[in-house]
């Protein structure tokens, strides 16, 4: 398990269903940047705790494993969310582009 690195963080305040998306950077100098925010970060034993030092604020805290992260976030002030997260590799990207012969319906792609 190697955190550092640029993971796309799914953010869910309220945990509702409805996920937002952005990217997220973490340093090997246990500081992170999701621009135009910045935090501190830190991991052992499989568990992250990282924390925006701009904007609301905000913890989160979850688990590790492999190429993905799971957890639970908060304000402190009264806002709770659900969020996971996917670190960016050149193999998921190429996955990614990848065109699909056919479209979510079942039909052709045009």
């Amino acid at each position: 398990m190697s955190v550092p690195g640029t993971w796309t963080l799914h953010f869910d305040w309220n945990c509702t269903g409805n996920y937002g998306t952005t990217p997220i950077t973490f340093n090997p100098d246990g500081t992170f940047t999701s621009p135009p925010h910045h935090g501190k970060w830190s991991s052992h034993d499989g568990q992250i705790l990282f924390h925006f030092e701009t904007g609301g604020l905000a913890t989160y805290g979850g688990t590790v494993v492999d190429s993905a992260m799971v957890g639970i976030s908060t304000t402190f002030g009264g806002l709770n969310g659900c969020w996971y997260a996917i670190k960016s590799t050149s193999t998921a990207k190429a996955l990614a582009e990848a065109k699909p012969k056919n479209d979510a319906a079942g039909g052709p792609h045009k």
